[in-house]
């Protein structure tokens, strides 16, 4: 080593290091400087959309700048609690390090931090957490603190009295919302006409998107404590069908699959060579209730819809399992994902992921649903039944994990977490190689259920996935925003011969009753939603209520006498 570079060395760690060499700033400085220096790392996912949107147009962009860091420098200060400068020091690099990861999950996986993407990291598992941990997260992550520690030791606060510290508090306070007010007035129609055409930027603003989300999550919590009164609904259910034998219904609850991925859909790709070969319907245009499993999966269970559901009202109040069960449907749900969300809190479960031999293994295939459904015919039908699998599916990203190795027959597969690393090609044939597992799945229960009267199979998936079209990876983007491949999820049907003509009552005006395949199978290409499985479950067990729209069941159209 030379001696030119050991001279370096020293100046350097005594310029890094040595604590008698600090800065001395007002905490409102630090505040304002720490705003400054979030706003310029981290404005580059803001400013390539606001680029996007209005091209060539210098002025506005800059103005939309200085907008953003007018915001955070007022976040900052609101947070410089006067008097309290550890406090201080913890708030402002908290909210620091929020933008930063937030801006690396934007610039990796084109995700956005709102209120159901934080929702969702809420109530994920660790498996599901650590499938998105990876090196690059953990040493970017690690960098930023390094940094926040080298401001927070070379930087001290000036000491000064409370008084005169909330004086100077409040006067930056007043001359930043003076500034923000003074820039709305001056440019409220150029503003107000770029955010009402281009609401979706906003989501890319670090931090105030994820402040803004996280606030709302933190008051959607807080109501869930305190929750209204239980709303009982199908309280006037009646079978049409008391004296039928008993039927049997398989929910598979699909996670992460796009319908565009599907065979039987007309992808290229043989990705259902199992289910071609089996009599089943599989509809091509249906819409998911929402992009993440925590909004989709309560709200394809609940009586609202995708246009008014609301989570608080749909946690309290019964969903349509409840209102099977209490119409004397037995009902079970086995969950080998992250949990129901809520759907199966008043009905028997399972959380097959929560078993020893999957904690030991970083989670179990989707075959160990398989087991649990042949544990559930292996008792004999007294009345009838609907159980539930929901699947772990093609969650991503780690989509080669999904598949076995006789599963994978499409190659190579992206292996990376980082799947911006992977060239387009191996991330499709990973996810694709999950599909094929979802395949095997559904091929199985449907041979599980050919031995048994009376039995049918309906798959539908929670949401989509992207595929890193136009840098989009995964999914969770807001539902007004999200393309198709986030939206657009697979629904099949299959149903015994038995099922098929003893479907509707055998007594009444509607003796003799029928499901038609082939009447199902023309409408393969009929528009179709997570709304319809509210109202369409129960005619599946020729139950009836107030509660229950016609227009909404699937089946209604293709059952005749």
């Amino acid at each position: 080593m030379t001696e030119l570079t050991l001279h370096w060395l020293q100046r350097s760690h005594s310029f890094l290091l040595t604590r008698a060499r600090r800065f001395v700033l007002l905490p409102n400085a630090y505040a304002l400087l720490l705003a400054l220096l979030t706003t310029a790392l981290f404005c580059a996912p803001f400013l390539a959309q606001v680029q996007q949107k209005i091209p060539g147009q210098y002025g506005l962009q800059a103005l939309l700048l200085l907008v953003l860091w007018l915001l955070n420098s007022l976040v900052f200060v609101l947070l410089s609690v006067p008097g309290l400068p550890r406090l201080q020091r913890g708030l402002l690099s908290g909210f620091f390090l929020i933008a930063a990861i937030s801006h690396y999950f934007i610039s990796h996986f084109g995700t956005v931090i709102d209120r159901s993407m934080l929702q969702n990291v809420l109530e994920t598992d660790i498996a599901e957490a650590s499938g998105l941990l990876n090196p690059d997260l953990i040493f970017t992550t690690a960098g930023w603190l390094v940094l926040l520690g080298w401001l927070n030791l070379k930087i001290v606060f000036k000491s000064q009295s409370w008084r005169r510290g909330a004086a100077q508090w409040l006067l930056t306070l007043l001359l930043l919302v003076s500034g923000i007010g003074a820039v709305a007035a001056t440019q409220y129609a150029e503003l107000a006409s770029f955010f009402r055409n281009y609401r979706d930027v906003k989501f890319f603003a670090l931090p105030i998107s994820p402040l803004s989300a996280g606030i709302s999550v933190t008051k959607q919590q807080i109501a869930a404590h305190f929750p209204p009164t239980f709303q009982l609904l199908g309280t006037d259910v009646h079978n049409l069908a008391p004296t039928a034998a008993p039927r049997t219904v398989v929910l598979v609850l699909g996670e992460t699959a796009r319908a565009d991925h599907f065979q039987l859909n007309g992808y290229s790709r043989p990705t259902n060579p199992r289910l071609s070969q089996l009599p089943v319907i599989s509809f091509s245009q249906v819409s998911s209730c929402g992009t993440a499993t925590a909004h989709s999966v309560p709200c394809m269970f609940s009586w609202m819809g995708r246009e008014r559901y609301d989570e608080t009202t749909a946690k309290n109040s019964s969903n349509v399992l409840d209102i099977l069960q209490s119409s004397g449907v037995d009902v079970s749900w086995y969950d080998n994902n992250s949990g129901c969300k809520g759907v199966c809190d008043r009905v028997k479960h399972e959380m097959l992921f929560e078993l020893p031999e999957c904690q030991a293994n970083d989670g179990c295939t989707d075959a160990i649903l398989l087991q649990a459904l042949q544990r559930e015919l292996a008792q004999p039908a007294r009345k009838d039944r609907i159980i539930v699998l929901h699947q772990l599916g093609s969650h991503g990203p780690e989509y080669f994990r999904r598949s076995t190795v006789q599963q994978k027959v499409f190659g190579p597969e992206c292996t990376d977490k980082e799947l911006n690393h992977c060239p387009s090609q191996h991330i499709i044939n990973a996810y694709d190689n999950s599909l094929l597992a979802t395949d095997d799945l559904l091929a199985n229960v449907i041979q599980q259920l050919q031995s048994l009267p009376d039995s049918a199979m309906l798959y539908i998936s929670d949401h989509g996935e992207s595929l890193g079209e136009n840098g989009v990876y995964l999914h969770g983007l807001p539902y007004w925003m999200a393309p198709k491949a986030q939206t657009g999820v697979p629904l099949i049907w299959w149903m015994s011969q038995s099922f098929a003509q003893h479907f509707g009552p055998e007594q009444g005006a509607a003796k003799g009753q029928q499901l038609s395949y082939d009447c199902l199978k023309q409408q393969q290409k009929q528009a179709l939603s997570h709304d319809h499985l509210f109202h369409s479950l129960p005619a599946l067990f020729a139950r009836t209520s107030k509660e229950f729209r016609p227009e909404l069941n699937l089946f209604a159209a293709c059952s005749r006498r």
